[in-house]
């Protein structure tokens, strides 16, 4: 039984701005970061591994807390987690700012943005549900899903201009200047009204989901690097295999005992930190399985196109933030726009007709890459496919879970719908490098065959473990040093071209097989009428 809410005396949309205002800085954040790797590395002196440790650092301890930290705003109010966010977020900010090493940008900086957003993002979820209703919570969360389209394409122009003209400081202080204005702004945001069930903080589940995600998340990201069965570059091995999916499975082992716990503790206390309604609502699970479509669309496809751009034909973050943003303006129309102007929708049939753009979109987008080169025609029409079915999804996903809970567990469950969008993330990176490290480097084992070359350079090519996705410099590089003879240097490098493309491809259409997946996931989103 809830309160009734106080009417916002300062306007009903000026909340969602600074909200949309957190997600933006949420997402440009981790813009900033993947587009700084060769800053990081000439000033800190940073390995590529080390980077690599810093960009999974964020998502790895943010999907570790979200759902904790969506249960602590029911606990100490959602305006005071969400500046409590704010705060940790921008102290983040500050030590990435001034990080004197790379061990410091990662152990520091990264972790308290990871926490920071862990307590901002389900907050960001609490106060819309709890702030409105109704239509007027379907066009709020709408926008949000608006706001990280704009930072998908503004993101890496921005950020990208910052860095090529003041340095990778001064753009993370950008981010801290914008903190301090959600925070001032935070200010019009009225805390939506207290339950009279009051919410106890469940410890033992929080240890639990922490180790269990911290598990399943460490594991999927770990999968591109260490491999998913044959063991690319581990630390160890398990039976001759890769820890990856071995981490993950124990994560889940983890996560079924907490689940447990959590019925009898729900059952005891009424509160839990996944409420039995959250697993058990099939329109709830629906709408978490689309919430993580929407990161795993765009970790998938954006990322192949993005390293295709970028590795293959050189363009800049400049550049490359230009050609995304057709598919940004397509994400931001239609998660806006659905419903705005379409007032009585069929969530069913549109989440089917979003995800069914998505594999057209990944199609597209694959038949637009060539061997040297892509078709810019195709690449932009296929993104903006892809960017129109995340829109239809953002549009429809939180509302479809928060409208199908009681309002305590509608609020609450922006822990567990943002842990989904880290998971998808993860899910996407891992699918999409798996696929083209692993086709990569059989197809070059496997076609060396073909082609006449030396001796020394045919050994050295089957004794590699992995082939990675390098640009043709790179990877003569990588042949010189292996121990390949210079004069087979442009036969395997014509080789690798064509490879390297088939496995792009590849990639896109993985990412449109597994979004089939994601359709049987609609079977549980009800029809207007109610009915399955």
């Amino acid at each position: 039984m809830l309160k009734t809410a106080p009417i916002n005396t300062r306007g009903i949309w000026l909340p969602l701005i600074v909200l949309c205002m957190a997600q933006f800085l949420a997402s440009a954040d981790n813009v900033t970061l993947s587009i700084a790797t060769h800053a990081l590395m000439h000033d800190l002196g940073a390995s590529m591994a080390q980077v690599s440790a810093a960009n999974t650092m964020y998502p790895l301890i943010a999907g570790t807390f979200m759902i904790a930290g969506g249960m602590l705003g029911g606990v100490l109010g959602w305006r005071r987690t969400f500046r409590i966010g704010c705060a940790i977020y921008l102290l983040g900010e500050l030590c990435a700012t001034l990080a004197p090493s790379i061990s410091f940008f990662i152990w520091a900086a990264r972790i308290l943005a990871g926490i920071g957003g862990s307590f901002m993002i389900p907050s960001v979820f609490g106060l819309i549900t709890g702030l409105y209703q109704g239509r007027d919570r379907a066009m709020a969360f709408g926008a949000l899903g608006a706001a990280s389209g704009v930072s998908f394409a503004l993101g890496p122009i921005i950020c990208g201009m910052l860095l090529d003209t003041l340095g990778w400081r001064w753009a993370f202080s950008v981010m801290g200047g914008l903190l301090v204005i959600i925070l001032l702004l935070s200010a019009l945001i009225d805390e939506p009204a207290k339950s009279n069930q009051p919410l106890h903080f469940d410890f033992p589940a929080f240890i639990l989901s922490t180790i269990g995600l911290f598990l399943v998340i460490f594991g999927i990201l770990q999968i591109s690097n260490w491999g998913l069965f044959a063991p690319f570059n581990p630390p160890f091995t398990l039976f001759g295999l890769s820890p990856a999916l071995f981490l993950v499975l124990a994560g889940i082992l983890v996560l079924i005992i907490m689940l447990r716990w959590e019925k009898t503790h729900e059952a005891r206390t009424g509160s839990a930190l996944i409420p039995h309604a959250f697993l058990h609502t099939p329109q709830v699970r629906a709408g978490l399985y689309l919430t993580a479509y929407i990161f795993f669309a765009y970790s998938s496809g954006i990322f192949v196109v993005v390293s295709f751009a970028q590795v293959v034909s050189g363009l800049t973050a400049i550049q490359t933030g230009l050609l995304i943003v057709p598919f940004a303006i397509c994400l931001a129309g239609c998660s806006l726009g659905l419903p705005l102007f379409i007032h009585q929708r069929n969530a069913r049939r549109q989440c089917r007709v979003g995800l069914i753009l998505g594999i057209i979109g990944a199609a597209v987008t694959a038949a637009g890459i060539g061997v040297h080169s892509f078709n810019r025609s195709l690449i932009i029409v296929g993104l903006c496919f892809i960017g129109s079915s995340m829109g239809v999804i953002a549009a429809n996903a939180p509302y479809l879970v928060t409208s199908a809970l009681p309002e305590k567990e509608a609020r609450q469950s922006g822990g567990i719908q943002s842990a989904a969008r880290d998971i998808g993330q993860a899910l996407g990176v891992a699918l999409v490098s798996t696929v083209m490290l692993t086709t990569l480097t059989f197809s070059m084992k496997h076609r060396i065959a073909d082609i006449t070359v030396t001796p020394q350079t045919r050994i050295t090519i089957q004794n590699m473990t992995v082939f990675p996705y390098l640009s043709d410099q790179g990877f003569s590089s990588l042949l010189v040093q292996s121990g390949a003879t210079k004069q087979d240097l442009p036969t395997i490098t014509k080789l690798y071209q064509q490879s390297r493309a088939r496995v792009s491809q590849a990639g896109l259409l993985a990412m449109a097989l597994m979004t089939l997946l994601f359709l049987l996931g609609t079977r549980g989103i009800l029809q207007p009428d109610g009915k399955k």
